[in-house]
């Protein structure tokens, strides 16, 4: 039995509701449910998608079974092949089917397996010698077609409700708008466009059963008008990202989720995503509180963590609070490369990141190394190069402090959890940390309706970033980080190669191994967490090394293709060589982009 089929017998509840939508898992699904006439439907029209899309892998197979050395046209064969395969692709977001190319370091350090899937086939057609691969290649295909062929299978016993149904199609929508559209899936092929007006098809074919019983012109009429401008502007490096988001995909996620309470489905809010928020670029479209143990007395929970943001006896020597190295009036940073020791001399391993929406990941620090806010909190109060203070010293100067009294008690259920403790510091903190999150910028003005918000030079930024440049595949909207949509469950980490300095002439490679330190496997080594760009115009200098001093600089060294562009060898780096082959004109738009993602300073009162 190949390996995916095991996978995705594994993983059946999580991917079948995907397979529902035609393109993504979505694991909040309970069985059994009660069927209802609507899903039922769109479970029966899916089904038979499985059987497309296992032929389109028979197909893939076939193609590349006739691969024949300094034959192009069988290579423009399997191309047309892996094209309509990827077309008839039904489950986008099951990475057993769709695994990147090169191993994610967010993986689990116990759940290594090689590169496999549609986006390895992609990446080995696109070889400088094509033919070499194809023992491999009809490995996977092989692989593909077995599993492909196993998918029918899962639908067996399976219901679900039409509540669920919409949800996923929400995810969905969201997914080709924050993923599709960028090229996440197929870089190479750059068939991103093609494959969203797919996507938004099987959009259509899974509202038509609830469309019948209850109509709505107005959903019907932007989902249309949605299909008809992503057919006729099927060009990866000249489609008009902004004018699509705020023409025509916002304005259908407005309409879908008006059209859930027209249905009168109650979706419950239960992860990160909100699926009652207008858009998913508006304030609300991200839940904090799942971040959060006590998001009923998040209010009292801020005031907490405000007042210990800035208090210095939480340090060993009391001479320093986490506002030294994360100050206010420099966006939560300090400006420097590398922070100063709390010894005064030395500096720490890394650059201090800002704070502003770095609540937002599941995992914290650059290497990745803290699960949550809380983790990296203790770690950060302990370390004896940060704050250097014993959980008795912070204790022992807070607990007989009325005011900090007082604090608790508002801030926590009834209870041993009132009680002055490191871990309701370690929450009151993280509390203020994920209200520094103000999406005050010029881009978000512009995105909620404000069109004198942003010069068209930024607006051609931001549409580079979302696409040639490949930014977005990363830096993922709407808050620009490594959280990956639409599901927003984990955080990606990436091996870019960064050297000791930002001089192309003279490029070193760092000695900072990254999470690699603490994951000791080969595919760790290097690798870091990506961070937010929202703010970065006034938070340099950059890298987890502060090697970077402009942005020009950081823009030009994706340009060039990372650290084994600029003539590094590092085998594991997840970044492609290849030049972007930005312009100058073109480097200078995305950084007007990055600088329209400044929020106004932050008032500390």
């Amino acid at each position: 039995m190949s390996g995916i089929v095991k996978a995705i017998q594994v993983q059946r509840a999580f991917i079948i509701t995907g397979i529902i939508i035609s393109l993504i898992f979505w694991p909040a699904v309970a069985l059994p449910i009660k069927p209802e006439s609507q899903a039922a439907q769109v479970i029966a029209a899916t089904k038979l998608k499985c059987v497309a899309f296992a032929n389109g892998c028979t197909s893939l197979k076939t193609a590349i079974s006739g691969l024949k050395p300094n034959d192009r046209e069988s290579v423009k064969n399997c191309h047309s092949a892996l094209i309509n395969c990827r077309r008839q692709y039904i489950i986008e977001s099951a990475r057993d089917f769709n695994a990147p190319a090169k191993f994610e370091a967010e993986e689990p350090e116990d759940d290594y397996r090689p590169p496999h899937g549609l986006q390895q086939i992609e990446a080995l057609l696109f070889d400088d010698d094509v033919a070499t691969q194809k023992p491999e290649l009809l490995v996977l295909a092989t692989d593909m077609q077995t599993a492909a062929q196993a998918l029918p299978n899962l639908f067996n016993g399976f219901s679900t409700s039409n509540a669920q149904v919409m949800l996923c199609l929400q995810l969905g929508l969201v997914r080709v708008m924050t993923l599709g559209i960028t090229g996440f899936d197929a870089p190479m092929l750059k068939t991103g466009i093609t494959e969203s007006y797919y996507s938004f098809l099987a959009l259509q074919s899974a509202l038509k059963p609830f469309l019948d019983k209850q109509p709505s012109a107005q959903l019907s009429n932007k989902l249309a008008a949605t299909l008809s401008y992503l057919k006729g502007h099927p060009h990866f490096d000249r489609f008009d990202r902004m004018r699509f988001l705020t023409g025509y995909a916002m304005p259908l996620q407005q309409q879908m989720v008006q059209y859930v309470k027209l249905l009168k489905l109650d979706i419950k809010l239960n992860g990160i995503f909100n699926p009652r928020a207008k858009n998913v670029f508006s304030v609300d479209a991200l839940n904090p509180d799942v971040f959060l143990d006590f998001p009923d007395h998040k209010k009292q929970l801020l005031a907490l963590g405000k007042t210990l943001f800035f208090d210095k006896r939480l340090s060993g020597t009391a001479t320093r609070s986490c506002a030294t190295c994360h100050q206010p009036d420099k966006y939560f940073t300090d400006g420097l490369a590398k922070s100063i020791s709390i010894d005064g001399h030395a500096q720490v391993l890394r650059n201090a990141p800002t704070l502003l929406y770095a609540g937002y990941q599941h995992t914290q620090f650059w290497d990745g190394r803290a699960i949550s806010p809380i983790d990296q909190i203790r770690e950060v109060l302990s370390n004896k190069h940060e704050m250097a203070a014993a959980d008795s010293q912070i204790l022992a100067r807070l607990k007989h402090d009325k005011k900090y009294i007082s604090l608790f008690k508002a801030a926590f259920p009834p209870g041993d959890y009132q009680k002055i403790a490191m871990y309701g510091i370690a929450e009151g903190l993280t509390a203020y940390i994920l209200s520094l999150a103000p999406r005050t910028s010029a881009f978000d003005r512009y995105m909620a309706g404000s069109i004198s918000a942003l010069n068209k030079t930024a607006i051609k930024g931001f549409n580079l970033f979302m696409g040639k440049a490949q930014c977005g595949t990363c830096h993922f909207a709407p808050l620009f980080n490594g959280l990956i949509p639409p599901i927003y469950q984990r955080t990606e980490m990436e091996i870019i190669g960064v050297p000791k300095t930002d001089n192309p002439k003279l490029v070193q490679a760092d000695d900072d191994e990254g999470s690699f330190r603490q994951m000791p496997q080969e595919y760790n080594r290097g690798s870091f967490k990506t961070p937010t760009v929202r703010n970065v115009a006034k938070t340099g200098p950059y890298m987890h090394n502060g090697s970077f001093h402009t942005l020009e600089k950081v823009v030009e060294f994706y340009n060039a293709g990372g650290g084994n562009g600029w003539g590094l060898d590092n085998p594991n780096q997840t970044l492609s060589a290849d030049s972007l082959k930005l312009t100058k004109v073109e480097v200078k738009q995305i950084v007007s982009f990055l600088n329209s993602l400044t929020d106004k300073p932050i008032a500390i009162k």
